[in-house]
């Protein structure tokens, strides 16, 4: 910052009598940013500022000389579990304020923030049971992963893929692909965790029930005489004229 021969003003800090020696100040003259930041970014702002360091735990953003901001990688996703989410130096990314600590000197910025939580919408439109379509967004070896609306991900165990003790899951899994269009019903809900278990085989089984009952409906208002075998009988004779 200084090299010999600047004629800068300072201020006196101290003295050391004995050492013959003088403390000096240079920031003690000027204005203290921190004093005025939470006037210049409270708590919501929004802005577009430059990345100057990317580390495992998030990204420093400078949101003018002096100051940076913390983008913690929590902060960068409400569905996503990403260490930097693909940020470099020196691009410039929209974030907004989250919290300001000017006692401490801490300022948390957070991307995620900018769009609603999908997890509250879901909380209130899904209950366990709920019928939900979405598309494979990953295979594994113990299941796949079904994206809903909003961008949330759950998991179809390969248990949950079959109707019948019979059927080998391994086999059912190999039948699917990134892309395939679901429908599956809600199984669990660990809201506090972020995940969410889903179930093809109870949405079969859903819909069968929803089947009978309709055949019920519709025998109470003909007055004639349905068995549950009937149903079924003429279920299969729809699936064989299929």
């Amino acid at each position: 910052m200084l090299k010999s021969g600047d004629v800068v003003e300072c201020m006196i800090l101290g003295y050391d009598l004995q050492a013959g020696r003088v403390s000096l100040g240079l920031k003690q003259v000027q204005s203290n940013p921190w004093e005025a930041i939470e006037e210049s970014f409270p708590v919501g702002t929004r802005i577009k500022r430059k990345v100057v360091k990317v580390t495992n735990a998030g990204a420093f953003i400078e949101l003018e000389e002096g100051i940076d901001g913390f983008l913690h990688s929590d902060d960068m996703s409400w569905t996503r579990k990403t260490k930097n989410f693909g940020l470099t130096a020196g691009q410039k990314v929209e974030v907004m304020v989250i919290s300001v600590d000017t006692y401490n000197r801490n300022i948390k910025l957070g991307i995620k923030q900018l769009s609603d939580d999908p997890w509250k919408d879901f909380n209130e439109n899904y209950k366990i049971g709920s019928p939900v379509e979405g598309e494979v967004a990953s295979v594994t070896d113990f299941g796949l992963f079904l994206r809903i609306p909003g961008g949330i991900e759950g998991l179809i165990h390969k248990t949950n893929l079959v109707e019948n003790r019979e059927e080998d899951p391994d086999e059912a899994l190999k039948k699917y692909k990134v892309g395939d269009k679901i429908k599956a019903i809600v199984l669990e809900v660990q809201s506090d965790k972020q995940k969410i278990a889903f179930s093809m085989r109870d949405y079969q089984k859903k819909v069968q029930r929803d089947e009978i009952s309709r055949y019920m409906t519709e025998d109470e208002s003909s007055d004639s005489t349905y068995t549950l075998g009937s149903v079924l009988k003429s279920k299969n004779s729809q699936s064989d004229e299929s």
